[in-house]
């Protein structure tokens, strides 16, 4: 059995514990121990020697408990914890949403035990903000039983072109005021005609043979974020187009932040890689990203998954999850920590440096993720969907890696290693898995370890202490500004270049998500889309006094540059807000 050494912050234990992905006897090593038993005994399905299992439950908890990855709650939480558990984190309840409401009920209550978030697509509903408001009341019901142990997100997305929209975009804002209590992120989804006739001032035909201007509506749209900070917008169509597999299914909602489109029954399953530990110095004394440690942590994170994926699958309780996740076994292997190592290199985030270091990395974890993919099908079998005649597009020439990537040129991986990698799995029909990429927000797995969340940039919290960065505690102590004075100064203001007297150059460095401006949130998110299969998780997080004419800007930049989606948040617009940011 493995025994872990891993050593939990003041912060990171109380992350756990009011969390309760820990047991009130639990400690943070017996935590790791358990996931490490849980995720290694797949190995044994497989027919590996005790000294191969031995040395994967070795190394996989080893890079735990040095906080190289970490993963994703619904794991933390359930493996060895909970027998009948699944390990993954989201879903699209495959649910008829015009069928008693009690019968849904009973679904997602038990998906929400299980650790699940659920996204919906309410355009089939009868009634989708009746249906709306009785998922949310589920919801909050849920979160006040007593029964979930993880805060669950949820999703609801309603098209542009339905009759309900404007009740719809709405349906939210003065809730805070009224006593609401909202469990759900909206979305409406987008389409390319709505986009661009709300460009042109045109109208558009509503389902219901309404006639709208769609730039009114958008305008609209934007009011409502401006108040509260929904919706956002999804381009399903653009998710659609990176499906690998729409022979067996066709993306109709989300995951609860965005960051991977999911057929109805499909769900998902994260780990992350813990940017910030990966940078070394060279015997000259200057840091640099160590990519060979890289390499083999992003290769032990999809094998992990797949073995969490294998524990799920025989736990799912609809039979349609149990279906579509042996025919795609899609995985996300995702990074946090991209702000502490970009602090560590000295490199600022809003800056084509920080960019293109950040699309490197990501791609790179991308391409070695696919490797391991490739090398798990010789051993297991590839994910069912590669059998498909039709509906695969790996099978397609070109297949879908070289479509995808074969452009992508990186200092790393070049888009020629790209298409020979596509034309060895079209050629082989190995894969294990139909994706293994995305980029979640990572939430509290993240605290766990001390990193910073997802791809944001640095977040001056005004929780857990007012700690700013765990990485910016060295330069602070360096110049004897490690008070609890100096501290709660930057938490509050957030601007810690002014606090800490630094230069512009360096302070750049240290800029935080409410200095950086929305178009370098908006380039970030565009850069690492061409190096993710799936989509990403990114909130344009914008200052009280933005105004809503700033969020359109916002918005249809985001069109305009391809993404898959936009969130903005600005601070002061809910009573209570998803991560308390100090304000500039």
């Amino acid at each position: 059995m493995y025994r872990s050494t891993f050593l939990a912050s003041q912060t990171a234990e109380r992350i756990l514990r009011e969390g309760r992905m820990i047991d009130p006897n639990e400690t943070p090593t017996r935590m790791v121990e358990r996931v490490v038993e849980s995720v290694v005994s797949v190995e044994r399905k497989f027919g590996a020697a005790r000294s191969a299992v031995e040395k994967f439950a070795d190394e996989f908890g080893s890079h735990l408990d040095k906080k190289d990855c970490v993963m994703s709650t619904p794991i933390i939480n359930n493996a060895g914890r909970y027998a009948g558990r699944p390990l993954s984190a989201c879903t699209v309840p495959p649910v008829d949403l015009n069928q008693d409401i009690s019968r849904i009920k009973k679904i997602v209550d038990r998906l929400h035990a299980d650790a699940m978030g659920t996204g919906f697509n309410l355009d089939s509903s009868r009634d989708p903000i009746g249906v709306l408001k009785a998922l949310n009341a589920i919801a909050v019901s849920g979160a006040r039983s007593g029964r979930e142990d993880r805060p669950v997100g949820n999703m609801a997305i309603l098209s542009s072109g339905h009759r309900d929209i404007l009740d719809f975009i709405d349906v939210k804002v003065g809730g805070d005021k009224k006593g609401e209590e909202w469990k759900f992120n909206l979305s409406v989804n987008a389409s390319d005609e709505f986009m661009e006739a709300a460009k042109r001032g045109a109208p558009y035909r509503t389902s219901g043979g309404k006639i709208l201007n769609a730039q009114d509506v958008l305008h609209r749209i934007v009011s409502s974020a401006h108040a509260c900070g929904d919706p956002g917008l999804v381009f399903l169509h653009r998710m659609e187009a990176d499906n690998p597999t729409p022979g067996v299914g066709h993306y109709v909602s989300t995951a609860p932040c965005g960051e991977v489109g999911l057929a109805p029954g499909e769900t998902c399953q994260f780990g992350y890689v813990n940017l910030g530990n990966f940078v070394v110095r060279n015997p000259s004394g200057v840091p640099k990203v160590d990519f060979g440690k890289l390499e083999r942590v992003a290769r032990l994170l999809t094998h992990v998954l797949d073995n969490a994926l294998e524990l799920s699958i025989e736990r799912y309780g609809e039979k349609e999850s149990r279906s579509i996740m042996s025919a795609k076994r899609k995985i996300g292997v995702g990074v946090c920590g991209l702000a502490d190592l970009l602090v560590k290199l000295k490199i600022p985030y809003a800056s084509r440096e920080g960019r293109e270091l950040a699309r490197n990395i990501v791609a790179f974890v991308n391409y070695y993720s696919k490797i391991e993919s490739f090398e798990l099908a010789k051993k297991r079998g590839s994910f069912g969907a590669m059998r498909l005649p039709a509906g695969c597009r790996y099978n397609e020439l070109p297949g879908f890696i070289e479509t995808k990537y074969g452009n992508l040129e990186t200092p790393e991986i070049s888009g020629k290693d790209w298409i020979s990698l596509g034309e060895k799995i079209r050629e082989t029909k190995l894969l294990r898995n139909a994706s293994t990429t995305a980029l979640p927000p990572t939430g509290r797995s993240a605290l766990v370890i001390d990193a910073t969340p997802g791809i944001e940039p640095l977040f001056p919290l005004n929780d857990y202490g007012g700690v700013v960065n765990r990485n910016l505690m060295d330069d602070l102590r360096a110049r004897r500004l490690d008070t609890p004075e100096t501290l709660r100064a930057i938490a509050r203001s957030g601007k810690i270049g002014d606090i800490l007297g630094i230069d512009s150059d360096v302070k750049s460095i240290y800029s935080t998500a409410l200095e950086i401006a929305p178009e370098d949130h908006l380039k970030m998110v565009h850069v690492l889309q061409r190096a993710v299969d799936e989509s990403i998780s990114k909130t344009v997080n914008i200052p009280e006094a933005t105004t809503p004419e700033e969020i359109m800007k916002t918005y249809l930049a985001a069109y305009d540059l391809g993404l898959k989606g936009i969130t903005v948040f600005r601070t002061g617009s809910r009573t209570i807000q998803p991560r308390e940011l100090a304000k500039p």
